[in-house]
Parts: C-alpha cells; structure tokens; sequence
C-alpha cells in the first residue's frame, strides 16, 4: 500500500473512531440538547454510510489523487452501518417540559416508566430514531389492544406537544407578532415547525414518486430493446425504483404524522380559544336579532351578528373540527401543482409537443373551477347557518325537556326540528351539488389531457404509441389524475375551511366583557388607607343598558329620562338602567328592592359588568385598579380571613355544576372541614344532606336536577358564604325556600359570623324579615333608582315607609327561639366511601360493529335495491377505468413489430398468470360485441379507430363515475334523514329520569359530531370500500405471484383494526364531556366570572381535550404503523417482481412487464386501502353505533292507548283520589312517597307544604306520569291516569313551574304553540297575568316600560332570556290562564314575583279559576291561607290535611302547619287570613 493511501485511511478511521465514541458515550446522558446531538450525528452517520456506498459501487472515484483497496472500501462501509445503526437506536432524552406538572397534575416513576396521572408517558418521547420512523413506539399498545379491550386508563399520556395546555400557550404566544382576530396565521406561526417538516418531506416524497416511473421507462425500453447493455444496468434500474419506494415511504410517513400533529395541535388550540372567547364573551342570551328588512342586504345591516348559544356550540363541535381538518390537505395545496408540473414536464419528455396541448385543456378549464367553488363558497355558508339554527333548536328542546313534556309538546317540537333539519339538508344537497359538478369537471380534465395528448402525438406528429411510451405515460396520466381528482377535495375543504376559519374569527370578534370601559386606576387620598378604597362598592352616576352595540361603533346620543326611541311592536324595547352616584356602606348589609322587572337583577350585572355602560363607572372590588406605586394589601385588616378584591355571587337562577355537593360548594378553593360544616348549619343544609345517602358527596346532576328549588338556591348559597370574598351579592335567594328556611338563613346566615364583616348586597323581595340587619336600601322602579338611602337616616326623615310600603309595617326582629338551634356537629360522609353516581359512564362497546348496526344503516339507506345499485355502478366504472389500461396495451400491441398482439409469459414460467391472462383474453374475443373491434387481426385499425374507443371508455367512467355519486348522496342523506327522526323521536319520548342522569352533552354530542358522520362520512367511507374491493376484483389476475404478501398484509390489518376500533370508541365516548363542560360554562357564565373562576374552568377544558386527543392521535398513529409496514412490504413486492421479469425475459415482452408492474402494486395497494378503509367504515359506523343507542333507549308510556282514551271534554268535574301511592324515582332506590292517600273536591282549592324532601314535587311528577307509581293509584274524575296516554294526560292538565321555561320564538307562539286561540283571548290572558295593558296601542318609552310585552308577535330570545326571571313566571302564569285547565297545578309560581303582583296574581287565581280544581306547592304560606285545604307532607307521608284555619286556629292535626306559621314570623297576618277565609267556606254537608 502507498504511503499516501496508508495516511487517507488513517484520517478515515480517527473521524470514524471519534464519531463512535461521541455517539456511544454523549448524547444519551447529557441536557435536552443532547436530542438535537442525537440527530446531528444521525445525518452525519447516514452521510457516511452513502458514501461509503457510492465507493463501494464505484470503486474507481478519485480521493486526493489516489485509490482506496476493496478491503478498506468495505469496512468503511461496515463501520459507517454500524455507526448510523448504533445511532439510530440510541433512545432520545425526555424533553424536561414532559414532566412538567400544573394544579392537580403528577408525575411520578414507575415500573422504569414515567407516568403523568397515572398514564404512562407515551414511548414517542423517548424514541429512537428508527423507532420514530418505523412508528415502533406503537408496538406495545397495538400488541395489547390486539389481545385486550384498550380502555381509558390504558392510554399514552402524550408528548407535551400534544397537551393542550402547552399548545394553547404557544397559540397565545403568537398576540405578541400577530393580531389576535387573525386565526389561520396564528395558527400558522404556533406550528411552523411541523409545517416547515410537512413541507419539506411532502415535496421530497412527491419528487421521488415521480422518480419511479422514470426507473419504470428505462427498464420498459431494456426489455424492449436492451440496445446491447448488460443485464446489470437492467438490475439498477430495478433497485432504483426499490430505493425510490423505501425513500417514498419514508418521506410520506414523516409527512402524514407532521400533518396529524398539526392536525390536533390546531384542534386543541381552537377549541380553547374558542372557549377562552366564551369565558370574556358579553352575554347575548337575551339579545334577539332583528329581522332584515325585505329588500336589504345582511351585509347592509349596520348591527353586527351575534352568536347565540347554538352557534357557538356549534363553533366548539363543529367549525373548529372542519378548519383543523385543513393541515390533512394542506400538502396537495403545494405538491399537487408540483405533481402536475412535474408530470407534464416528465410527458414533455416523453411526448413532446403533445404534453403541452393537454396542459393547454387544463389552462382552459381553470375559470370553471373558479366559478364553482363561489358557489361552493356560498352554499357552505348557507349549509353552516342552517346547521346552527338545529342545533340552536335541538339545545333549546333539551335544556326545555321538562316544560315540553308538562304540556305535551313533543309532536310540534319535534315537527319544529325537523323542518330545520330538512332545511339543514337541503342547504346540504345545494352544496354536495355543486361538489359533484366540480367533480365531473377534473374527471373529466385527466381524460381530456390524457386523450389529446394521445390524439397530438400519433395523428398529428405520426409517431408510434410503443409499449414503453403507453405504459409510463399511463403511469403519468394516472400519476396527473390523482392530483386533478384531488383538487375538488382540496377546494371543498379549503372552502369549507375558510368558512369555518371565518365564523371563528367572527366570533372572536364580538365583544367582550369590559370592552369600551375605561377602567383607569383609582387615585388613593392622602390619609385613605388603600384597603378603603380597593373594598368600596357603588357607582358613579350612570346609565347602563342591554347589548347596546359595538364599543367602537359610533357614540351612543345622549340618554334622556323621557326620551323614547322609536320600537316597532314586534320588538322588545331595550332595557335601560339609570343609577346615582352612590356607595354602599361597606362590611354591612345592603338591599335592593323593586317589583318584578324594575331592574334590581339587571343592576346587579350592572355591578359585576355584564351589562354595557352607557355613562358612567362602577366601582366593584374584583375590577378596581388602585394608582399606587407601592405594593399593598388584599386582605381585609378587620377581619383578616376576607379577601378584598374578592367577590361571591349568587344568581337568581342558580348556577350548578355537575358534580358533588361538596365540590359545588367549594367551587376550586381549598377544602376546610370546620368552615364548612359551620356553612352547612348556616345555609340550613344539614337536614337536607341527611336524607341522601351519600350525604355532601351526593352527586346533584346537570344544573342540579335532582336537587329541588330551594335545595339548589341554598348551596349557591353555600359557596358564596364559604368563599373568603369581601363582597357578596345576593340575587333573591330566599324566594326559592319555605318561610321558615328563609328565617333561618336570615337569623344563622345574613346576620351569622360568616358574613360579618362583608359587604353583602341582598336583592330580596323579603324586606320585611331582613330589614331590621340591614344598613342600607335601594329600590327601583321602572328601570331607575325610585329612591336609596342610610334606613336610619330615611327613618328620622320619614321617608322609609313612603319609599317602601307595607313593608316597612311591624319591622321588630323575630324571636329567635322560633330558629332551631344550629347544629355544626355532625359527621360529614368518609371521602373514602364508595358512593352512588348519578351519571353513569358512558357506555363503549367491545369487539367488531354488531351486525344490527350495518344492518341498521343498510336499510335506513334504501336496502338491497340502493346498495346493489351502487355497487353495480362501481363495478361498471371500475371496469372502465381496467378497459383504459387495456385498451392502451392493445394500441401498442398492435404498433410493435412482435406480430404479438397479446404478448404472454410462457407456461413454463408463471403458469397460473399466463391461464388467467390467456382465460380473460378469450373471454373477451367470444363476445360478440367486441369481436369486429379488436381481433380482426388480418385488418389493420387506424389511429382514429383507437383513439375513439379511448374516449369513449374514458367518458363512459365519467358519466358513470358522476351517477354512481348522485346515487351514494341520495342514499347518504336519506339514511341521514332516517336516523336522525329516529334519534329524535326516541330523545323526546325518553322518560324524564333519562335526562336526570344523562349529561346535555352527551345527548348533543350524538346530534353533533356523530350525526354529522352519519350524513355524508359513513357513505363516503363504505363507497371507498367499495372501490378498493372492485379494483381488487379486476387485478386479481395479476396478484397469485404476490399472495402470499396479501396473507402478510391482512394479519398485519387484523393487529390494526382491533386497536384502531378500540381507540376510535374511546375518542367518541371522551367528547361528550367537552360538550357538558362547554354548555354547562354557557349556562353560568356570570357567575363563573363573578368568582374569577375563568383559570379553573379553562384548566378542567384541557383536561378534558387531552382525554379526547389521546385516542385520537393514537388511533392515527396506528394508522402509520400500518402504513409503514405494507408500503415497505410493498417496495419488496416490486423489487420481486422486477428480478423476476429480468429472469424471464426471453418469455416476456414491454406490454406485459408494464401491465405487471402496474397491477401487482395495484393489487398491493388495494389491500391496504381494503384494510384501511374497512376499519375506517367501522370507524365511522361507531356514529351509527352511537346513535342506535339512543334509540333503543327506554320509553315512556304511550302517547295515546287506543281503547282507553279519556272522554273529549275530560276532566269536567276534576275530583282527585289519591290512594295508597307509593313512588320511587328508580327501583333501585327507596321510595319517597309511602303509601299516601287523599282526594280533592271538584273545584277545590288545596295547598301543600312541607320542609323540602318532604315529597312536595315527587308528588306533582306523578300527577304528569314523569314517575310511575310502584303501586297505588291517583285517578281523576274516577280515571286512573296509568289507564290513558301520556299525551291525553298532559294536555288535560296546566302546570306553572317554579322554574319558568321559554322557548325562541313569539309571545304568542309561547302561550298558544298551536294556534287554539284567538288573538283577543291570548291578549286578554297578557292582561290577566299583569303583563300588558289592555290597550295594545299603548305608547311604549324606551328602557322603562310599564309593560313586558307590547305585542304578540314580540320575539322571546333562547330561554327567554330578554325578560326577567318573574316576568318569565307571569308569561307561564299566562300560558295557564289562556288554556283554563280543569287541573292546575302551581309549584311556587311566584316565588320571583314581587309581593304587591303576587297578590294582584292571587286574586286573578281566584276569579279565573273558579271552576277549576287548584293544587298549589307553596312556600309562602300566605299564598294558600285562604284555600280550601292544606296538606302538610313530612318525609313522604301526609302529617296533616284540613283547612288552614283548621289547623292553624282549632289545633286540629299534630300541630305541623301550625308551627310552619309560628316559625314564619307572619303569624297574626296568616291568622287573620284564615279567618276571613273560613267565612267565606260553604258549611260542609
């Protein structure tokens, strides 16, 4: 060896030894850099490793001048394999921000693993290099999902990219560079990273695709004529189209899992942006949207949309899902252009001139895709609007199931829903129509290119169609068809993107909570402590107003006392609110008083800025900023355990999550047991919790449905006095509570050591009990501040009584012996106790789709005649596109000089290819139809000839193709339409207990994510099923030499389908909570920002979306581990079959090589897409699956029993026995009525009372069959009502709940949904219930409406939300006045009314319902002191029943009723009450 060549490899081997240690020894130990190490010396071993291949192969290359022996070549070869093979295997470092924890979260080793709450940390994190890019990390969860049901708990916990917390982050991030409004960029600058891998690798993977069919030409030409080149330069050609393949596969699987990253990165980030949006949102929940004028653009209109509850749940499901969908396409948006240049550049080559004249058709047809995707653009958005005003509908009918079935609504709700979803569909069908045409369109460009190229390059330039030039321009052509076909999904989803991309950003858009407010910081006096300051409370003079526009828009005009603006009849006039300048006193009590819809609710949002600021300033301590430079103190000096700058709410309807008593109460702050029971003995709870098993730990339901009224009133109540806030509002919470728990929280709550020392601020009708603790009152009248003022200082100047009334009357503090004594020590439920859930997990089947839900689909779609059809079209076209190849291949059979129009394969070589072949093609010389064609052999055939049948079979496969689309919508939306009226009419007609113990969420979740799967993804998946099975059908021929890979390929898919399943059913399940998280956040959205809860909230959404994220990303990276191992297999199968026709080339001609190559990767192909897309229709069939399960859930009894209908005008008398009735809410739980029994008298009058629990409402749900009895009776007029429908039933009897429910719409079709009644006689009932004048033409003023309905065509928002919530009771106290049942049943009907119109409502009780028999629950005992009878139930048993004066003067009974009236406070006002009530008593016969 040369002294020279001894030196080179010296160098060779120290840079070889050096990079051994460092890969051995520095990257796997040190700091996160390392990782970036890692790949450093991962490249530079891989470039070692080529060129120690490039040398081998050519031995010959020059280094500084001289040679390098074989030996040496091929150990450097040796040691650069080993080196990249050592690095390659090396586990990466764990990222540091992988263990990063938050509030509740841990991470903790275990068995060698690290587990973040109680979830292994995925393998990814920690991959090695080839690991990674075989997806091998999956191994272990696919090996165990294959033999085991994957559940929850068996779930990676993903790589901190994918937690959603550390991507919103990045998101939130991005305000800094970019205006926040401006999503997609956002989005874009949060993720460069895997878009610049996702860019890279796909045009990589498209550049080496398009390197195949050029290995494909050079071996086609060899075999055709090898032109005296040895037999390796055939061999090169056929391992470089292998190389190529592992290359393709290789860059494709990076580019397919950066897309899937980026994929649920932007999920994540857009579902909490859009939930963070809600958390600052304004409240439009009461705004009605006013009706365009005829004539007038929307773009017109100068008031801006807003998005109502429907709308943006939809947002959240829907939108977010369609834009993150974008990053799956985003790679044919820039390789599909580069594939179309690449393959008419390569054409160009191959054809010449004629590549450009198939570009020029392409040039040419671009406008028409212009013009179709606006109209895409505009029916899309027409097709969202439609879908949001559904599911704005469906949500409504959920949240309003109970008032719907009280009065026997379901058949017109549900013929309400419907027409919304016909016109959801419809708008559908406009939109898939203009798909389908644009569809057509770039079918037809690939055989028009494909056509003229052929015509330009044989008639016009006369040249030959050769074996080599069809088959690799076939290759190409199908090659360009793929990126043209694909345009049409591409402009749909970027349509469909931007719409969705433009709803979200509009949303963003709308304002927010404290917008337009300038909040300057507040000057502290010299001498004024700055906890003085920071703790006031009050306003300056101000005016305040419901959704009075954009703050940027232009000003609003001075607002004057008496000035009114212009409404016209149909609307409702906006509510103002005109304040003093004042202060409440602080660390004392404060009311606020006014009759129904003055405006006291209104001032408290006021105060908590949820109502627009006109002009003026609030001063509330969450919100004021002090001008100070020092720091300074939050904590209340006085009393140090309150937080000043802290703020408990209650609101006037409840706000309860679903979750336990305890955790309500809580509300995030930490748990401490002595504070809490004190607060449970303070808000009168104790008793309560005693009758629940489960005690504190009592799971109470969405929005507390299985607490009642005043049980949910006092543990909003509970959470207000356990928070440490300075300040507390109070929205009338003693409405919802008996006369007694009302004195009980006044004497052990308001005036309790809990709130001593806060500013409590008490919005109460009840001024008479909390006047004399109180320190401060306010009342309003119509809108403004009537009068406020010290009460002391109102005293003296009497001014007190003139500003309140009677209520200032006999003002002494009641005894307090009549309080029972606060018991604080008891003992709370073992936190370690299993104890009983009210909401059941959600149920995840096992195993394969059962056969009852393909069969449900099948015929929910047409049946045999629709499938059969459609598969028969699919055969045809399939057909079509084999008869193009074929016809090809005999084009340039009959141009060869080999006198062999088939060309055949010996049957000494591949005996059973060569039968098939020689079989198929004397099939076809036997018809008839073909015979004059094709093999008149004697008869030479023109180029016109060919080319005819060409575009024929090319337009054959259109016109079929667009009918077998037609034909697949019209069954998809027919089965669509099928199931969701299934869904519906089983949801509507489900017992009440269904929707007591299944989340809202849940429900909407089947009518949302998976219905949408159910309209067009499940078809659209079973017609890619389809096609992959006929296009197998066709190239079965080719597959015998490669079947035993289909065998390899399908066990490989029976590892996959079983995981993949698993993953998808958890994913389903997992996004239900998202949607009950979100609609129960919409639900309380005032209270959760009175609390400065928005962090808490925000923290349980991530926690939520990882759950929903994980099975998702899992089940996608299953699908590239499948991916990578039947496309490396398929690379095998190719460098097979090219060594193979190498071998046999004396029996094999170019026509036959190409069709080879063309069909064995075919076949490949096709069984993995079978795989894929089997597992994908079973994935999507979940939906159906889903679904089903709703409608085969129990229903309640029937609607109407023939046979046993009541009679036409029952019940005319009304009389009530009730015997022996026993009544449980489940069988599983104890009863809570015992054995009651009494009657009532036709046209009687009967209150009932009790403590809450007693059984008040359980009874009243019986008389409505919402619980059936477990034995006894309760007839009515002599009829056991569990004899008649339910419908029959109902629709007999009035109810006017507690809880007053409103649906979107008018006041008129609220009151008379089916139009029985004459506009005087719906008008006369407004009057009646103290709603209207009796003249309709009365003047209305701006803001201060005497009045809350001035017409019947007055638009009622989503759950009535633009009226109060006493004025929503009086509209159902309406709504029973107009419908005059002989029955009528009142459930505190007016606990929200001021006391002044309740007595007005009374004596309207009186006068109407004079022939009708009167049950009324009650809590306030006045209400029912002059009725016929009382009935006091204690603990499910009727204690006592006589008449109030009966009980309350003659001591009849056990002394119940009579001590209720003691405890009351009211005692000689109900006396005297019973008295007159008793003269004006018939004698009893």
């Amino acid at each position: 060896m040369l002294k020279s060549d001894q030196k080179a490899t010296q160098i060779l081997a120290k840079n070889k030894c050096s990079l051994f240690v460092l890969s051995i020894t520095g990257p796997k130990y040190t700091h996160f850099s390392s990782r970036h190490h890692l790949h450093f010396f991962i490249s530079v071993f891989f470039l070692g490793l080529l060129d120690a291949v490039y040398r081998v192969f050519f031995p010959k290359s020059q280094i500084i001048g001289y040679t390098i022996d074989t030996y040496l070549l091929f150990v450097n070869l040796v040691n650069s394999s080993l080196l990249f093979l050592i690095a390659g295997s090396i586990s990466q470092p764990i990222n540091p921000k992988n263990i990063e924890t938050e509030n509740n979260e841990k991470v903790e080793i275990k068995d060698g693993h690290i587990y973040r709450n109680n979830r292994r940390i995925s393998p990814e994190v920690s991959a090695s290099f080839f690991e990674w890019l075989s997806f091998s990390w999956m191994n272990s969860i696919i090996y165990f999902g294959f033999s085991n049901d994957l559940r929850q708990s068996n779930l990676y916990s993903l790589n901190y990219q994918q937690i959603s917390r550390f991507a919103f982050k990045e998101f939130i991030d991005t305000i800094k560079f970019t205006n926040r409004k401006s999503i997609f960029l956002r989005t874009c600058k949060a993720n460069k990273g895997v878009i610049v891998v996702q860019l890279f690798f796909s045009i990589a993977a498209t550049l080496l695709k398009y390197m195949n069919p050029f290995f494909q030409q050079k071996l086609l030409e060899y075999i055709t004529d090898s032109k005296g080149l040895p037999l390796s330069t055939a061999y090169t050609f056929v391992f470089g189209m292998f190389s190529v393949g592992v290359g393709e596969v290789l860059f494709n699987g990076i580019s397919l899992w950066a897309g899937r990253r980026w994929n649920i990165r932007i999920f994540m980030m857009l579902d909490a942006e859009i939930y963070a949006k809600t958390l600052k949102h304004k409240d439009m929940s009461g705004k009605v949207e006013k009706k365009t004028p005829e004539g007038q653009d929307e773009k017109s209109k100068k008031e801006k949309p807003f998005s109502s509850v429907g709308k943006i749940t939809n947002l959240m499901s829907f939108d977010a899902d369609r834009l993150a969908d974008f990053p799956l396409n985003a790679t044919m948006l820039y390789t599909s252009p580069l594939e179309i240049f690449v393959a008419i550049f390569y054409l160009y080559n191959l054809l010449g001139f004629a590549a450009i004249v198939g570009l020029g058709i392409m040039v040419v047809f671009s406008p028409v895709t212009g013009i179709i995707t606006k109209i895409m653009t505009k029916r899309y958005k027409e097709y969202s609007a439609a879908k949001d005003k559904r599911n704005a509908l469906v949500n409504e009918l959920l949240q309003g199931i109970r008032m719907i079935k009280y009065f026997a609504w379901e058949d017109n709700w549900e013929k309400r829903v419907m027409e919304a979803r016909n016109t959801e569909l419809s708008k559908l069908i406009r939109n898939l129509s203009a798909n389908i045409l644009l569809s057509i369109t770039y079918l037809a460009v690939p055989a028009l290119v494909s056509s003229a190229s052929f015509i330009w390059y044989t008639k016009i330039a006369g040249n030959d169609l050769t074996a080599s030039v069809a088959f690799v321009s076939i290759t190409l052509f199908t090659m360009l068809r793929n990126p043209l076909n694909g345009i049409p999904d591409i402009i749909n989803t970027v349509t469909e993107s931007y719409v969705c991309l433009k709803r979200i950003e509009s949303y963003i858009e709308e304002p927010e909570i404290g917008d337009g407010i300038v909040n300057e910081p507040i000057t502290v006096p010299e001498g004024v402590s700055p906890e003085t300051i920071l703790a006031r409370i009050g306003t300056e003079e101000s005016v305040f107003r419901w959704h009075s526009g954009e703050p940027d828009s232009e000003p609003e005009p001075e607002v004057k006392d008496d000035a009114a603006t212009e409404v016209t009849p149909d609307e409702q006039p906006v509510f103002s609110l005109k304040v003093p300048a004042f202060e409440f006193p602080t660390s004392e009590l404060s009311i606020v008083c006014g009759p129904t819809g003055s405006g006291k609710s209104s001032f408290l949002h006021a105060l908590l800025g949820e109502m627009d600021i006109v002009s003026g300033r609030v001063y509330l301590p969450s919100k004021t900023k002090l001008d100070l430079d020092t720091t300074y103190s939050v904590v209340d000096p006085e009393y140090p355990s309150l937080v000043l700058n802290k703020v408990a709410y209650v609101a006037q309807q409840a706000f309860l999550q679903h979750a336990s008593i305890r955790d309500n109460i809580l509300f995030g702050q930490e748990f401490d047991p002595v504070r809490y029971k004190k607060v449970l003995s303070q808000c009168a709870l104790v008793k309560d919790l005693s009758i629940f098993s489960d005690g504190d730990r009592t799971e109470i339901g969405e929005k507390g449905i299985s607490l009642s009224g005043g049980q949910k009133q006092r543990v909003a109540l509970a959470r207000a006095v356990y928070s440490h806030a300075k300040t507390v509002l109070l929205d009338d919470c003693l409405s919802a509570v008996d006369a007694h728990t009302a004195k009980h929280i006044y004497q052990r709550c308001i005036k309790g050591d809990l709130l001593k020392g806060r500013t409590v601020i008490l919005v109460t009708h009840h001024v008479r009990l909390c006047l004399p603790a109180a320190k401060f009152v306010m009342k309003f009248e119509r809108g403004a501040v009537a009068g406020y003022g010290y009460i002391e200082s109102l005293r003296e100047d009497d001014s007190l009584i003139s500003l309140l009334g009677e209520e200032i009357i006999d003002n002494n503090e009641y005894p307090e012996d009549l309080i029972e004594e606060a018991d604080e020590e008891f003992d709370l439920i073992d936190d370690n106790a299993d104890v009983h859930n009210m909401i059941k997990e959600e149920k995840t089947e096992k195993g394969h789709v059962n056969y009852k839900v393909y069969s449900t689909y099948f015929y929910a779609c047409g049946g045999w005649f629709f499938w059969n059809t459609l598969l028969l079209s699919f055969l045809i076209a399939r057909a079509l596109v084999f008869g193009e190849n074929w016809w090809l291949r005999l084009w340039a059979a009959s141009r060869s000089t080999s006198g062999e129009p088939i060309g055949n394969l010996t049957a000494t070589a591949v005996p059973m290819i060569y039968n098939g072949m020689s079989y198929f093609n004397q099939v076809i010389k036997d018809q008839n139809v073909f015979q004059s064609w094709v093999h008149e052999d004697d008869q030479p055939r023109s180029v016109d000839y060919y080319i005819s049948v060409y575009l024929c079979i090319c337009f054959g496969f259109i016109f079929f193709n667009s009918l077998r689309s037609v034909f697949l919508y019209w069954g998809s939306l027919r089965g669509a339409r099928i199931i969701f009226k299934s869904l519906l009419h089983r949801i509507i007609h489900s017992p009440m207990r269904f929707f007591d113990t299944t989340p809202i969420g849940r429900i909407l979740n089947r009518f949302g994510n998976d219905l949408a799967t159910v309209d067009i993804n499940v078809a659209r998946a079973i017609s890619r099923l389809l096609e992959q099975i006929t296009s197998l059908a066709v190239s079965v021929l080719f597959a015998v030499v490669v079947f035993f890979v289909g065998a390899l390929y399908i066990l490989i898919g029976l590892f996959y389908l079983r995981a993949s399943r698993q993953f998808k059913r958890i994913n389903s399940v997992t996004r239900s909570p998202i949607y009950s998280h979100f609609t129960e956040t919409l639900m309380g959205l005032t209270t959760i920002r009175a609390y400065c809860q928005e962090d808490n909230f925000q923290l349980n959404l991530y926690q939520k979306i990882d759950n929903h994220i994980a099975p998702f990303y899992l089940l996608w990276m299953t699908n590239r581990w499948l991916y990578a191992r039947i496309e490396f297999a398929g690379t095998f199968i190719t460098l097979f079959i090219g060594v193979f026709l190498l071998k046999n080339l004396d029996t094999i001609d170019a026509g036959m090589a190409g069709i080879s190559f063309f069909y064995a990767r075919s076949f490949l192909d096709n069984i993995y897409w079978i795989i894929r897309m089997y597992t994908q229709v079973e994935m999507f069939l979940n939906s159906v699956e889903r679904v089903q399960e709703y409608t085969e859930i129990e229903q309640e009894a029937p609607a109407v029993i023939s046979g046993s209908r009541p009679p036409a005008a029952w019940p005319t008398t009304a009389s009530v026995e009730v015997k022996d009735l026993v009544v449980g809410y489940a069988a599983n739980l104890d009863p809570v009525l015992h054995g009651i029994s009494f009657d009532i008298r036709s046209h009687e009058k009967v209150g009932i009372v009790g403590r809450t629990g007693s059984g008040k409402s359980t009874l009243t749900l019986s008389f409505f069959r919402f619980l059936e009895p477990t034995s006894g009776s309760i007839a009515i007029d002599g009829i056991d009502i569990t004899h008649i429908g339910v419908q029959d039933l109902r629709s007999k009897l009035t109810i006017i709940p507690q809880d007053a429910v409103l649906f979107s719409g008018t006041i008129r079709s609220n009151l008379d949904p089916f139009e029985e009644y004459t506009d005087s006689a719906v008008w006369e009932s407004l009057v009646r219930a103290h709603l209207s004048s009796e003249s309709r033409d009365e003047e209305v003023a701006e803001g201060n409406a005497t009045w809350a309905v001035t017409s019947l065509n007055q638009t009622v928002s989503d759950g009535g939300n633009n009226f109060s919530q006493g004025q929503r009771q009086l509209l159902c106290m309406a709504r029973a006045l107009l419908k005059n049942s002989r029955l009528i049943i009142m459930d505190e009907a007016t606990a929200s009314v001021d006391f002044e119109t309740d007595k007005k409502i009374q004596n309207t009780i009186r006068e109407e319902f004079v022939n009708s028999t009167l049950i009324c629950i009650a809590h306030r005992l006045r209400t029912i002191m002059d009725y016929d009878r009382v009935l006091v139930l204690d603990q499910g048993k009727i204690i006592e029943y006589d008449t109030p004066a009966n009980l309350l003067i003659n001591d009849a009974g056990t002394g119940l009723f009579k001590s209720m009236c003691e405890k009351s406070g009211e005692l000689d006002v109900l006396i005297e009450m019973a008295h007159s009530a008793e003269k004006l008593i018939p004698t009893e016969v």
